[in-house]
């Protein structure tokens, strides 16, 4: 392992920032058709760019500004002989030198190259254009997962992949909580995105086992509950809302003499949404009544389609490591984009460092760290990272005003989560005339309830407790005596979040 991640803080703050420096120099501002016309718009010298100051020069990246054109911000290089689509700077020689060498040595081994040379063309301007493509040429894209709508693309080269992913992704394997033999079952739904093929890249990187179901829509979730009894599995990487889902599911099984207990469950993967303390303490429940072990650690996963990898905690409630190697991070304060002091609460801003493909510059990801993140040596897993600390929320999306009163999404859905007795739940926010703006808002709850409660006493402590932590008291609690209809439409928009909250107020609100 690179000894980057056993520097001191400072240490590793400075190289961290060294090497983005390096990188925009070097390889964004000639070769990124976006940030080149960004920098000559903005009279912004990459060469003058020697501390994190001269760095705040460079206007925030929003993903309004990276959606109408995302192949503006793909790294091409012109290349002679062929038709450039934007203004960017020709290959440079020290590129082409580091080509001829590999080529020549074939090294990195590249058997596709060797069988070409060996069987049709064996001189070394061939080989050369395979060394070229091999950086700069993508491969591979996802999007998001579309909850807001309208996904974008990320794309990847194939040093992307066995360069920045390969060390990156293999940050997991640091946990305590993990072991080398266990084999994780993948109930991630197979789709586009980073949180399915972070997985994959993630076990053909590293060398882990394991087996993607591509979620219940392909394999049924009754049979991947077999599936993990009988292969007798070790671990589970889902989104929260579906591994509850599944964990409901397997205690039915196990408790009918369906399928054996899930002994062997000791650990679990979530990412994708938030997870909360109280989620937590509910999923570890489950697992336990499910047949798993009653030490199940659970750790979380950040990411997103920009940022182009995931990041971990490497043991339970060491909150999440943030690479610092291939990535630089800021936090800012989100009503004037200024750096916030160490700690504080901000949202995240990433700088990719040394990717090929699709990169960006001090991206904003409308995520709100409420703990704030801090630089440190992590006691668990005794590496130096910057940490991020929760909860984390979108700084927009995750707050609106209901009755007048500002309210936290996340709250609103832990409240009503949280009561005993709730099976499933869906909040809609609306106006008691739909669709008139200037009709009282209006909140709903829609309610499933777990057997062994009466809908009459789980609506009542459901009303106080959205009342005591938001200061809105529903409007309704409906009952929805189908709890599978009900779940089923939580997924139904996106086939892979649940959607627990519904917006039908007017969109200009």
């Amino acid at each position: 392992m690179s000894n980057f991640y056993l520097k001191s803080v400072d240490e590793q703050r400075d190289a961290s920032f060294r090497r983005l420096a390096n990188y925009i120099r070097e390889v964004v501002h000639p070769y990124h058709p976006y940030y080149r016309k960004l920098f000559k718009e903005n009279g912004i010298d990459p060469y003058k760019i020697r501390t994190p100051a001269d760095l705040a020069r460079i206007p925030v990246t929003y993903k309004d500004d990276y959606r109408p054109d995302p192949i503006a911000f793909i790294l091409q290089p012109t290349f002679p002989g062929r038709e450039a689509r934007y203004d960017t700077a020709r290959i440079g020689s020290k590129f082409i030198a580091k080509y001829l060498a590999q080529s020549v040595f074939n090294y990195p081994r590249d058997f596709a190259a060797q069988y070409r040379a060996n069987y049709k063309e064996g001189f070394k301007y061939a080989k050369l254009g395979r060394r070229v493509a091999l950086e700069w040429n993508p491969i591979h894209f996802h999007a998001s997962a579309g909850s807001t709508g309208d996904p974008t693309p990320a794309t990847y080269t194939y040093r992307d992949i066995h360069v920045p992913i390969k060390e990156a992704a293999a940050a997991f394997w640091a946990g305590k909580e993990v072991k080398w033999d266990m084999r994780a079952l993948n109930i991630f739904p197979g789709a586009p995105h980073l949180a399915f093929f972070q997985v994959l890249m993630g076990k053909w990187m590293s060398g882990a086992s394991g087996f993607d179901t591509f979620g219940g829509s392909v394999i049924p979730t009754e049979r991947q509950i077999q599936l993990f009894s009988e292969g007798r599995f070790d671990a589970l990487v889902a989104i929260p809302s579906y591994l509850v889902y599944w964990l409901r599911k397997a205690v039915e099984m196990v408790e009918s003499g369906e399928v054996e207990p899930l002994e062997t469950l000791f650990i679990g993967l979530a990412a994708a949404e938030p997870l909360t303390d109280s989620l937590k303490t509910y999923i570890k429940e489950l697992v336990v009544r499910a047949g798993g072990s009653d030490d199940f650690r659970l750790v979380q996963g950040y990411g997103m389609t920009e940022m182009k990898v995931a990041f971990y905690e490497c043991a339970e409630n060491s909150n999440i490591h943030l690479n610092p190697k291939f990535f630089y991070w800021e936090v800012l304060d989100p009503k004037t984009c200024e750096p916030v002091g160490e700690g504080e609460p901000g949202v995240l801003v990433f700088s990719h460092i040394d990717w090929r493909g699709t990169a960006f510059l001090r991206y904003y990801t409308g995520d709100l760290v409420a703990g704030g993140v801090r630089w440190h040596r992590c006691e668990h897993c005794g590496l130096t990272y910057p940490i991020m600390y929760p909860p984390i929320m979108r700084a927009k999306k995750d707050f609106t005003k209901l009755k007048g009163t500002r309210v936290s999404l996340m709250e609103l859905i832990s409240a009503v989560r949280d009561t005993p007795g709730v099976y499933q739940f869906q909040a809609v926010l609306d106006k008691e005339v739909a669709g008139d703006e200037y009709s009282r808002d209006k909140l709903l709850i829609r309610l499933a309830v777990q057997d062994g409660f009466t809908y009459e006493a789980v609506a009542e402590e459901v009303r106080k407790n959205v009342k005591g932590t938001t200061e809105v008291t529903p409007d309704e609690v409906r009952h929805e005596p189908d709890r599978e209809t009900l779940e089923n439409e939580l997924f139904s928009r996106t086939g892979i979040k649940a959607e627990y909250v519904v917006e039908n107020r007017p969109v200009h609100l």
